[in-house]
């Protein structure tokens, strides 16, 4: 396994030890300070490459964790969290967390060209009368204030290998020294730190009531948004909040800039639950499908049919819903614009149709006899089913009734917009328990399990995803919606 995962790891585990009591804080409007105030991001070094940051109180993770978890589980999940901070080369001896950890905390990573892992800083704050020495537990006494100390652990691993403690209780820990030094200089706000303190203040400042925010300005992970075709910018960041349900995790991203405290107005009235969800369809995208294709490689259906999607693909230049379930599609366009008549593969094969309710149905049928060494054999085409309405295209592998008609119509003309403005950018997809369609941007799970094999299985039950953009707009708006379940059982 690439070790840079690692990184994700350690900021995924983080996020759960930290930021298992969302829930409780959501439901019970318990106040606590604007994340977006917290002092800590004073030592916000500059030119990190993602960042999270908590503020949630570590006393009920404990009670969260038992409430929703059986005891298997909450033995995996120290195994996990002890594993980490092994790892790290913290040791809280017969410390707990709640009695050293006093709710700030936030984890930086950095690109490291030389070695193949990022980087870390950490940064968390302690209650008073804490120190370096109650949290790594080492044979002798190292906490001196305002000091940099290496760690150094005999014949064990220790990823992270500076510590430091400032005089006003922040713990200050990295792999290397010289993230430890640049937050440290970061306190005197230099013009570059001061820019990047004010830029994480206005993009945090829209979400100051969450407790735990994942920020990134790196989209080459996000498939949607690693387009040429989106001109965004450095002041661009894609935020990640965490709740927790249940067993699962879910995980919610904004593209925000922030140059306008306006954004979030954008998301307001963005409507991520799909009427077509009452079918229970396992792929719904709406899009061109040209960034589509590679989900028909995980549909079973046969080759021949993949092919006329690939044709009505390439012919037709409009935004296509694209619906599947198991081994049965459906595509749905304008047929203003794109006639069936068109697509070759179409041009020889039988033809009947019939009217009913102001539809015309039609199907599309070939079977031919072939000889193959001199044996006749009876070749086999898939029909093809159209219906035709007043403004929309059905066309699939199985006929469509007229229930599912007026739903999709009513679900497609929602997608494109008819009733607001039009938009040059519009995508939606949608997809359900796709363990083998994993989108890009999540696709390291695999080796999170890979590496925490027989202990934990994340596995995606949902991902949602909408992207538009219509004149003026500079930037579009992103959302993404990503279900987690974290154990089989």
């Amino acid at each position: 396994m690439n070790i840079k995962y690692f990184t994700v790891i350690t900021i995924l585990t983080l996020c759960c030890i930290f930021g298992f009591e969302e829930v409780s804080f959501s439901l019970n409007k318990v106040s606590q300070d604007d994340i977006s105030e917290l002092k800590i991001l004073k030592y916000l070094p500059k030119d990190n490459k993602t960042f999270f940051i908590s503020n949630t109180k570590s006393s009920e993770i404990t009670n969260h964790i038992r409430k929703n978890f059986e005891t298997n589980n909450q033995d995996e999940l120290l195994v996990i969290k002890n594993s980490l901070l092994a790892y790290l080369g913290i040791d809280l001896g017969m410390n707990k967390l709640e009695d050293i950890y006093n709710n700030e905390f936030t984890i930086t990573t950095y690109d490291n060209k030389d070695k193949d892992i990022d980087d870390v800083l950490i940064i968390f704050k302690i209650k008073e009368g804490k120190d370096i020495d109650d949290i790594l537990n080492l044979p002798n006494k190292i906490d001196e204030p305002d000091k940099l100390i290496k760690i150094f652990r005999e014949n064990k691993l220790n990823y992270l290998k500076y510590i430091y403690r400032t005089n006003d209780n922040y713990i200050i820990t990295s792999s290397t020294k010289a993230l430890i030094l640049d937050a440290l200089q970061s306190i005197n706000f230099d013009k570059d730190i001061e820019k990047k303190y004010i830029s994480f203040k206005k993009v945090l400042n829209n979400f100051k009531n969450e407790h735990n925010i994942f920020l990134t300005n790196n989209f080459k992970t996000n498939e949607l948004l690693n387009n040429s075709n989106y001109s965004l910018k450095k002041e661009d960041y894609l935020v990640t909040l965490f709740e927790f349900n249940d067993k699962q995790i879910i995980l919610k991203s904004y593209l925000v800039n922030n140059n306008q405290n306006s954004d979030m107005l954008s998301y307001n009235n963005m409507d991520i639950v799909n009427t077509l969800d009452k079918k229970n369809y396992q792929i719904s995208i709406y899009n061109n499908l040209l960034d589509s294709n590679k989900y028909l490689d995980n549909i079973e259906i046969n080759s021949f049919e993949k092919d006329i999607i690939e044709e009505l693909n390439i012919k037709s230049k409009q935004n296509i819903l694209f619906l599947s379930s198991d081994n049965n599609w459906l595509v749905i366009y304008d047929k203003k614009n794109f006639s069936i008549e068109n697509i070759k593969l179409l041009e020889d094969f039988n033809k009947n149709s019939l009217e009913n309710n102001n539809n015309i149905y039609t199907i599309y049928s070939k079977d031919r006899l072939k000889k193959e060494e001199n044996i006749i054999k009876q070749s086999n085409y898939k029909k093809i089913f159209l219906v035709q309405t007043d403004n929309l295209n059905f066309m699939s592998n199985s006929l469509v009734n007229q229930t599912d008609i007026d739903l999709i119509s009513k679900e497609f003309f929602s997608l494109r917009g008819d009733r607001i403005a039009k938009y040059f950018l519009n995508k939606k997809i949608n997809l359900k328990n796709p363990y083998s369609i994993q989108p890009e941007n999540v696709s390291y799970f695999e080796n999170i399990n890979y590496f925490f094999k027989n202990v934990i299985n994340l596995s995606i039950i949902e991902f949602k995803a909408i992207i538009k953009q219509s004149i003026p707009e500079t930037a579009p708006v992103y959302y993404a919606e990503t279900n987690l379940k974290i154990f089989n059982n």
